[in-house]
């Protein structure tokens, strides 16, 4: 199984006992037991191992004939056949990935785990009644931790005893209960060994077990194996639910290999895939608003350009590009021909405003013909119309073409001929 969150389910007489484990390698963070399948508070999508008890699924050592892995598939059953109960199409053969070699430099051997395909078609149909799915199949003895070499790992707290060999896919669960004499099928271990143990670390919890353990001394001396006792502090079921999975030890192989994984990786997924496009959903809205947003303040300011540009030239007709007509057209009008160096209307303008302002004068507005320029102004009384037609005279023949007096403020226009 890959790294991340999954939930271990051990099979007990009593029904189902489950741990929440964050990885493999790290404890519970919740556990209990439930009946079965449809009572497993796991969340639907959720990675489950399954640890099913070790007498339904033995591992045998087997010689590789060849490299091609062809034909070491197709050998197996034959291989195997002299250790079978029943003929070997009723059973699913499981190689596992570790290797090992024999004890001397012999040839090399892999594990092939063996398990009958209509109880793992069982297993595997009842998680996928209640909407589970399978990611990994494992017999329990391959929970309990891989001993150093030289060492047999015994745990002897409940039956059957599982017993754990170094290598990491190596193991049985033995029948017999715990007495004052080995059980026989541990002293057949023994005696079959390839290679024997020089020591057996027997795994007990209570006073009764660690005494009838200590009397297998006696017995354990004809093989030449010392005997070791640790006190366990936690019963089996939760002791294996703290152990890391077994690597590359998964049942469902060949026809049974699990084809969810994608579809269950994909649905973690999702909450992310969904926060990227609130995300995207969100900048999208924003550039389309900050787009609007300057969108209008270049009419705003398109707009303010053209009045500004009709207010200063009113006799334009066609407006494609005020700005860049405005500084053609003053540009044309000063270096036009015959034009004076002073008809610039802007400049003119500039100088004319002062003396406006200083006789109490309101300019209502104006006409250029390039050339000349009539000022309609409102001024306070006819003297000083006089006196600042005066004024204007200093900078071109300045003549009063219209006056009357009107809510008591004298309207006038007075154009001002630069070419006279």
């Amino acid at each position: 199984m890959a790294q991340g969150e999954y939930w271990q389910v051990q099979q007990t007489p009593a029904g189902l006992r489950w741990a929440r484990r964050p990885a493999a390698d790290a404890p519970p963070t919740q556990e209990g037991e439930c009946a079965g399948w449809e009572s497993l508070p796991a969340p639907p999508g959720a990675r489950l191992a399954l640890c099913v008890p070790g007498h339904q699924a033995r591992i045998h050592a087997v010689e590789v004939p060849a490299r091609n892995r062809q034909r070491f598939l197709a050998a197996l059953p034959f291989a195997l056949e002299d250790r079978l109960l029943r003929p070997p199409e009723t059973y699913h053969l499981a190689p596992l990935s570790a290797l090992s070699r024999r004890p001397g430099g012999g040839p090399v051997l892999t594990p092939v785990a063996v398990v009958e395909r209509e109880r793992l078609a069982g297993w595997i149909e009842a998680a996928k009644r209640h909407g589970r799915h399978l990611a990994l199949v494992a017999p329990d003895y391959l929970l309990l931790p891989e001993p150093a070499a030289g060492a047999w790992l015994l745990d002897a707290t409940e039956t059957p005893l599982l017993l754990r060999f170094p290598g990491p896919a190596a193991g049985a669960a033995l029948n017999g209960a715990v007495a004052a004499r080995p059980p026989g099928a541990l002293l057949l271990a023994l005696e079959q060994a390839r290679a024997a143990p020089q020591r057996l670390i027997a795994r007990t919890r209570g006073r009764e077990q660690r005494e009838q353990v200590a009397n297998w001394r006696d017995w354990l001396r004809d093989f030449d194996v010392e005997l070791e006792q640790i006190e366990a502090d936690l019963p089996r079921p939760a002791w294996l639910a703290r152990q890391p999975l077994p690597a590359d030890c998964n049942l469902l192989t060949g026809p049974y290999r699990p084809r969810h994984r994608g579809v269950f990786r994909a649905r973690r997924l999702v909450p992310a895939a969904g926060l990227a496009a609130s995300l995207l959903l969100v900048l999208a809205a924003q550039w389309l608003l900050d787009g609007a947003r300057v969108r209008t303040e270049h009419e705003r300011l398109t707009e303010a350009l053209e009045s500004t540009y009709r207010q200063a030239f009113p006799e334009a007709r066609n407006l494609v590009d005020p700005r860049h007509q405005m500084a053609q057209w003053l540009l044309a009008r000063e270096q036009g021909a015959g034009g004076p160096a002073h008809a610039d209307l802007l400049a003119w303008l500039e100088q004319l405003a002062p003396l406006i302002d200083a006789a109490d004068g309101r300019l209502q507005g104006f006409d250029f013909d390039g050339e000349n320029i009539a000022l309609a102004l409102s001024l306070p009384d006819f003297e000083t119309l006089e006196a600042l037609q005066a004024q204007l005279s200093q900078f071109a023949a300045a003549r009063v073409e219209h006056a009357e007096l009107k809510d008591g403020r004298v309207q006038s226009r007075i154009r001002l001929e630069w070419s006279a």
